[in-house]
């Protein structure tokens, strides 16, 4: 059993009956090891001895006592010794049979109330118009953008004919601030060229690109911090921003859970989103579960793992993903995407081939992985990121939240 920080466990300091299995395990006095050690049980918990001196034969030490396990041998601990919970159950197990067809939700409920589509399209490295308008024709209505893309103008364009035709409403559009304004003139700089680029006349959510501020004229290259630019500051330019209807939400990316709770603890408007790297090798799954109940949806960036230009996606072509998709019937982009969502993960994947944004999308709420093809794809987590600089230092994935209990096991 895992303990993501958020609340103070139930189960802290007992004894389970897999800790008694573990080479740290003290064992401990209880009613069960009395009696055994009184004499034999008549079945309704009564010693068989004669007396309180227990005239039986002697009897042999406890497994506990000979260095071994005593779970199947004690009674009285207050541990549950019935069926384990259903869960993982092997390579031979059958599935259960559908009653009905599964029909997966398309959208999630952020916390202020707002809906947010389970996949989005990225548009980093989009260079033509007609990307996003046949994105649009197959089904796609939230939009990932960035200043930092330098591709607003294009993504609007391909925007254009679906708004003038009265369907704003109908899409998701994100922005985010860069790194290089965070000082509050240049937060309402930033999002009002994006406004004017994409021609949308209001951003959906707003997003502050990275936590980390840099002077103007900076570059991923050579960043430049601006230590004049806390984010308390630039947060409250973009809750004015809201205040004046540019704006309908907003949220972070590449936020750790310590950086998110010290903004929360300060804002009047709150965060519902942190964007950050999610997939089968970043879980990241303390930060996804305490933000959640904090009010704080994880989204997914680079869902499908990232690949250089010398060394192939080591995610995307795992062997283990391969097998597992074969069995299903799906693409190994499929298996990954439904990963995320099925944990009620939303995701943004990007493509400029209209064939791989069609197999992203297209059927991926009609059906669900299994235990055995999902519990294989949670061994690959390995804390391994694809978006890494040599300019960010990333927080300890243990910072925040309630502190972690004590250790129950002698280590």
């Amino acid at each position: 059993m895992s303990h993501d920080g958020c609340h103070e466990v139930a189960w802290k300091g007992q004894a389970f009956p897999y800790l008694m299995h573990h080479s740290g395990f003290h064992s401990t006095e209880n009613y069960g090891s009395l009696r055994a050690r009184q004499g034999h049980s008549d079945g309704h918990g009564h010693s068989s001895g004669h007396g309180s001196g227990g005239h039986g034969a002697a009897h042999a030490p406890l497994p506990s006592q000979q260095g071994g396990s005593d779970v199947h041998s004690r009674a009285g601990t207050g541990t549950w010794n019935g069926p384990a919970p259903r869960g993982y159950r092997g390579t031979n197990a059958t599935a259960p049979v559908a009653t009905g067809p599964v029909k997966e939700p398309d959208s999630v409920r952020l916390s202020n109330g707002v809906r947010l589509p389970m996949i989005g399209f990225g548009t980093a490295m989009v260079k033509d118009a007609q990307v996003i308008k046949d994105a649009l024709a197959l089904g796609y209505r939230h939009f990932d953008c960035a200043w930092f893309y330098g591709n607003e103008e294009v993504v609007g364009a391909g925007l254009a004919d679906f708004i003038a035709g009265g369907k704003r409403d109908e899409l998701f559009i994100t922005s985010k601030v860069w790194n290089t304004h965070h000082r509050p003139a240049d937060v309402r700089k930033s999002v009002e060229e994006s406004l004017a680029k994409l021609g949308c006349g209001h951003l959906d959510l707003l997003l502050v690109h990275w936590p980390e501020a840099w002077l103007a004229g900076s570059s991923m290259e050579d960043p430049k911090p601006d230590n004049e630019a806390p984010i308390a500051d630039m947060w409250a330019a973009m809750e004015a921003l809201v205040e004046e209807g540019k704006v309908k939400s907003l949220g972070v990316s590449n936020f750790s859970l310590k950086q998110v709770e010290q903004l929360i603890a300060g804002c009047r408007v709150r965060p519902v989103v942190n964007q950050v790297e999610l997939h089968p090798m970043c879980a990241q799954r303390k930060l996804v579960g305490v933000l959640y109940r904090m009010g704080v949806q994880c989204v997914a960036y680079s869902p499908l793992g990232g690949q250089s230009v010398v060394k192939p996606n080591e995610l995307l072509n795992d062997e283990r993903v391969t097998a597992i998709a074969k069995e299903a019937g799906r693409s190994n982009a499929q298996m990954l995407i439904k990963w995320n969502i099925q944990r009620g993960v939303p995701v943004v994947a990007k493509t400029s081939h209209s064939e791989r944004a069609r197999e992203n999308l297209e059927g991926m709420f009609d059906w669900k992985l299994s235990y055995e093809q999902k519990a294989v794809m949670d061994t690959l987590d390995a804390g391994k990121r694809f978006i890494d600089f040599s300019w960010k230092v990333w927080a300890d994935p243990e910072e925040g939240g309630v502190a972690k209990p004590s250790k129950v096991m002698g280590l």
